[in-house]
């Protein structure tokens, strides 16, 4: 959330400065917060060295599929005993099979090498000297090539301990294919394939590796083999590379440390920031450290790394930095990933039956202990709590992971009401149990419950990486949500729905969700989810522009300056970007790809509302300042059947750089717009370390136009922090969006970054209709500007420079409000603010556009309507104006414009110094005079009292009510400052404002100066717009008995020090929220608000009763 307009009033026709503003590129509410710490803990047991899985493949310990070398993976070996290579033996066509050996080679799959630390991949393995370790070269390779011999090995030919010693002469490149049916132990049931060169292997339509897949040409083959030979043979090259993978996909919004279950201590690299040489660190001790013939004492292992994450020195998990001084964070997560491909053995960690199962010592005992513990008794207890893990102390969650290995029980049929016995029958303690090796997979399965994490078990290596960048994303995610709630209806009925876009800060994904209103107003269940119903890539509806002209967005269509974007280096991946951006996504990282995995399309929705478009009139049918053929053609328009029956549709921006439409009735999107001034950057999107940035981040307006002979539903568009464009599109017929209906689109060099939002309107001069736009922030030179676009063909009509603004004081225009004085549904001034404290007045009532400008001059200069500061105004005092001003008919004539102050859209903003400038809300009376801050009248928010959880149900607070003198005052404004305290903390008013039923509603926002406070606090105020004193009347259903009445009034003193009982003027919320979207029910309404927790807030207020009617008449859209 920032600055920009959160607006959803359907009836709107629409710190100090310092040289180039720092636009943050992620939510600022997020900037703080602390990174999860993750430990991830590798079996490095002897087993791991094995090129078979599951275990029960091994017999008579040949646990190789090819004769090893020595030293393979460090100093230590197990004997040399390798399955026969002999053609038509049944235990060769057995364990040569991926349908059986899960780590053999699969003619399905693409083999990719490793993944570095920047998520690139290391080189195809040599099909002439394959390595058998890519990380211990010296160790050897295998030439896969030609015939091989192999001498004086221990060879088994069959199911028993038939096995001899001798040389085999055998084709390297070699495995068998099942045939579907059969004994999976008999030759015959397989087809024996060799990759000799000549040939070509069909039946492989998975692989990404062939471009005439499912046909494989013999290099592409041979070039497949030789990587899974190289990178996933054994069971510890096939985690490597799986564990690779899933870090490699991820931000760097993690801390992450490495052990082993071997290593004296368990921890070899503490948790550390997910970036640089930390990163590059991470990954070469994955791929690096010797793997010894060793066992599996996993519960040892597990209590080191609960002990390491009890330290409470500066060199321990809880620093910021390995020896940093700076406090400890309290809300620091901390998880291990326990990755094991057997059972545990060892010694015994001693911490007794503490989840009380009947069994001590156990590997969900250890869990449990370090979860349940307070591991920083020490530090406030701040952990964020979910109802998976309701632990707010500093603890450590354990997810589990199991590599080919399988329990006695199934974790799809629930937590079993007990646990089996996981100990060997030759502990002393237990020697009398029934014992099955897989009930340690069960206790592996318990000990993730007992942390509150999760287990899974993969059969093959690919799922495996799958599931381990799923864990991942689990663990980093975070649902949010900074766009306002839209909702279909004004009033409450049985269709009347509410729509929210939010987005995961884990992996960048977004959602927009349909929730019905149930009768009594509560939130329904969720109706549909468009992230999940996003078209197949082939079939979408994506535009963009190129030489003037509307495109689909394809590789066909593309011209090649446009085409170079996306193959960077000449990496000639430029089609396959493409396709990845349209949503292919077979090559995602996560399916064996080169690109970033993704979770779901679409991605994340942060600063743009969703926009309703059904079949609204706007009234231009009666406007006394449009043509007879405008107001005729008007009402056809509306009566047509093409427009009453009009498919209702939600548009929205999103950060995969895209302007999305969704039908109403299914989530389906229909249209997507990617603006052509982003296609240079949309190639960071596929990239595996992507950061994030911001791309369509701007709300879209939407009005009827008459352009040329015809009337026309507009949308107009912005970037948003994503850069410096506007763009229109028409969206007048929903179901059959083409290329031509992308209308223009408008950059200039004096265009910032546009967080403001556009409007079109219609004005006299040449009856032209009109788009309003805003020039933003870091503009060429850095000056406030307005810019009236032609709406037809995206020209300029008029800039309009306000020469306020400097490379030294950088300043922009915010978005702009235009109103119609005399009724006549046209144009006649327009409100902006900017970010040195200024309310402009531009005057449009000129028929000729060239004598368009500030309402207000000294000389030939522009001047403000009125100027905001924090007393007298210097550069460090003034307040910035980032929100839409909102304007209503004063009751003695003019029109009284109001806004509030702050800004929340750099990355300054969210550092509180030790004095906050104080910002303010401001009503402005504009009777055709500039006005002074001395000619205003200042209220004050003199109580504020926290809920009592019985008369009180949440925090309010009461603002003065002293009465504005309007023969010699020009207006009011309120200090944005609690009673209580002796300084701000640094409370601002960003988001659109709302008029309803004679009350003025706003939110402000308190930014957390605590990194463990998630986003902040926000006040949800209603005063008189008049006078901006409290409300005469109780709004706010305080006492949450269902009814607003004087029974929610609160008590204060009054200037005489008499008890009096008065209604509250602002109820607080524990987050940062938006402008609601506000539903009537009879004589009540509520106010559904979305907040920085994701979730949506329903407010019950008094509603309309005799203060009914139209209330924006003055403003249009």
């Amino acid at each position: 959330m920032r600055a920009s307009g959160y607006g959803l009033s359907a009836l709107l026709l629409c710190s100090q400065v310092q040289a180039a503003l720092d636009i943050a590129q992620v939510p600022l509410y997020l900037g703080t917060r602390a990174e999860p710490n993750i430990m991830f803990s590798l079996d490095d047991s002897g087993s791991m060295h094995f090129e078979l899985m599951p275990e029960g493949l091994i017999e008579n310990s040949a646990r190789y599929v090819y004769p090893r070398a020595d030293n393979v993976y460090g100093s230590e070996d197990y004997d040399n005993r390798t399955v026969t290579f002999t053609s038509n033996n049944d235990r060769n066509a057995y364990t040569r099979s991926s349908n059986n050996n899960k780590l053999y080679y699969n003619p399905q799959q693409s083999y990719r090498p490793w993944a570095k630390a920047d998520g690139t991949l290391m080189a195809n393995a040599s099909i002439s000297c394959a390595p058998h370790n890519p990380f211990n070269t010296a160790a050897g390779c295998r030439d896969l090539t030609k015939n091989n011999r192999s001498k004086s090995l221990r060879y088994y030919t069959g199911f028993s301990s038939t096995d001899y010693n001798d040389d085999e002469t055998f084709w390297p490149a070699v495995y068998f294919a099942y045939k579907g049916s059969g004994d999976v132990k008999k030759v015959g049931s397989y087809t024996r394939v060799e990759i000799k060169s000549g040939s070509t292997y069909g039946g492989r339509p998975n692989r990404s590796d062939c471009k005439s897949a499912p046909v494989c040409t013999y290099d592409e083959e041979i070039q497949n083999f030789a990587n899974w030979y190289t990178y996933y043979r054994s069971r510890i090259l096939a985690a490597r590379a799986g564990v690779g993978r899933a870090f490699a996909s991820q931000g760097q919004a993690l801390r992450v440390g490495f052990a082993t279950i071997n290593a004296s201590g368990s921890v070899i690299r503490g948790v550390a920031p997910f970036s640089g040489t930390d990163r590059s660190a991470f990954f070469s001790d994955l791929y690096s450290r010797d793997i010894p013939a060793a066992g599996t004492p996993l519960r040892t292992s597990l209590k080191d790394v609960g002990e390491y994450f009890s330290r409470t020195d500066n060199n321990g998990p809880w620093a910021a930095s390995a020896g940093s001084t700076l406090p400890h964070l309290t809300c620091r997560q901390s998880y291990n990933i326990l990755m094991t491909d057997g059972y545990w053995n060892g010694d015994t960690p001693s911490v007794g039956d503490l989840d009380k199962d009947g069994y001590s010592n156990t590997l969900a005992d250890v869990a449990y202990k370090y979860w349940k513990t307070d591991l920083r008794a020490d530090l406030a207890d701040k952990v964020p709590t979910s109802t998976a893990d309701p632990a707010n102390w500093q603890h450590l969650v354990n997810f589990t992971v199991g590599l080919g290995v399988n329990g006695s029980l199934n974790p799809a049929n629930g937590i079993p009401n007990s646990w089996p016995n996981p100990h060997d029958p030759d502990d002393k303690e237990y020697k009398n149990a029934t014992y099955i090796p897989e009930y340690k997979i069960d206790d592996l399965w318990h000990a993730a419950l007992n942390s509150k994490g999760s287990f899974f078990s993969a059969g093959d290596p690919d799922i495996f990486a799958a599931a381990l960048s799923s864990t991942l994303a689990q663990i980093a995610a975070r649902n949010s949500s900074a766009s306002s709630v839209t909702a279909n209806a004004t009033r409450l009925d049985s269709n009347t729905h509410i729509y929210q876009a939010r987005y995961n800060s884990g992996d960048w994904s977004g959602q927009l969700i349909s929730i019905p209103l149930n009768s009594d107003g509560s939130l329904g269940n969720m109706a549909w989810d468009a992230a999940t119903l996003i078209p197949a890539h082939t079939s979408r509806s994506i535009f963009t522009r190129q030489n003037g002209v509307g495109i689909p967005f394809t590789w066909a269509d593309l011209n090649a300056t446009n085409r170079a974007l996306f193959n960077l280096a000449g990496d000639s991946q430029g089609e396959n970007r493409v396709a990845y951006l349209r949503g292919d996504r077979s090559r995602e990282q996560s399916n064996g790809g080169l690109f970033r995995s993704r979770s779901d399309l679409l991605g994340d929705i942060i600063n743009s509302d969703p926009v309703y478009v059904g079949s609204r009139d706007y009234g231009y049918g009666s406007a006394t300042g449009l043509t007879q053929a405008e107001r005729d053609g008007y009402l056809s328009f509306l009566g047509s059947t093409a427009i009453r029956s009009r498919t209702p549709m939600l548009y929205v921006g999103a950060n995969d750089g895209m302007l999305h439409g969704f039908r109403v009735a299914n989530g389906v999107e229909t249209l997507a717009y990617i603006p052509a001034s982003l296609l240079g950057d949309l190639n960071l999107l596929t990239k595996p370390d992507y950061s994030h940035r911001y791309y369509v981040d701007g709300t879209a307006k939407v009005g009827d136009a008459y352009l040329g002979s015809s009337w026309k539903t507009v949308l107009l568009g912005s970037t948003g922090a994503g850069g410096k464009a506007v763009f229109a599109i028409d969206v007048t017929a929903p179901d059959s969006f083409t290329a031509d209906k992308m209308l223009w689109e408008f950059t200039n060099t004096e265009m910032g970054v546009t967080l403001a939002a556009p409007t079109l309107v219609r004005v006299k001069s040449g009856n032209k209709w009109v788009a309003l736009v805003a020039n933003g922030y870091n503009s060429t030179s850095q000056t406030a500007r307005l810019f009236v676009l032609d709406l037809a063909t995206g020209a300029v009509i008029k800039e309009i420079d306000t020469q306020v603004g400097s490379a030294s004081e950088p300043n922009g225009l915010s978005s702009p409000l235009p109103v119609d004085e005399d009724g006549d549904r046209v144009a006649d001034y327009v409100y902006a603010g900017d970010l040195q404290g200024n309310l402009w007045k531009f005057d449009l009532t000129d028929n000729n556009s060239a004598q368009w400008g500030s309402a207000f001059k000294t000389g030939n200069k522009p001047k403000p309507l009125f100027q905001a500061c924090n007393g007298t105004c210097s550069a460090s005092t003034r307040q910035p104006v980032t929100m839409r001003p909102l304007a209503i008919r004063h009751p003695k004539g003019g029109i009284m414009v109001l806004m509030g102050t702050g800004s929340y859209f750099t990355n300054d903003d969210k550092l509180l110094p030790a004095t906050p400038r104080l910002e303010a809300v401001y009503g402005i009376w504009d009777t055709g005079a500039a006005v002074l801050s001395s000619q205003l009248l200042q209220q004050s928010i003199t109580h504020e009292y926290s809920a009592n959880g019985t008369t009180i149900k949440f925090n309010v607070r009461v603002v003065s009510n002293t009465a504005v003198n309007y023969t010699s005052q020009k207006g009011w404004y309120l200090v944005l400052k609690s009673p209580a305290l002796s300084k701000g903390v640094g409370e601002r008013a960003v988001s659109e404002m709302l008029y309803r039923n004679k009350r003025l509603i706003f939110n402000t926002l308190i930014p957390s100066a605590d990194a463990c406070d998630f986003g902040g606090r926000s006040w949800l105020m209603e005063l008189d717009p008049v006078s901006g004193a409290r409300l005469t009347y109780s709004v706010f259903d305080v006492n949450g008995d269902g009814a607003v009445n004087d029974d929610d009034y609160v008590g204060i003193k009054d200037s005489g020090g008499n008890d009096i009982k008065v209604p509250v003027s602002g109820k607080q919320f524990d987050e940062l929220t938006t402008t609601p979207s506000v539903v009537e029910d009879a004589d009540m309404e509520r106010k559904y608000i979305s907040g920085s927790s994701g979730n949506i807030s329903v407010t019950l207020e008094e509603g309309a009763g005799d203060l009914g009617g139209r209330q924006s008449w003055l403003q249009l859209e």
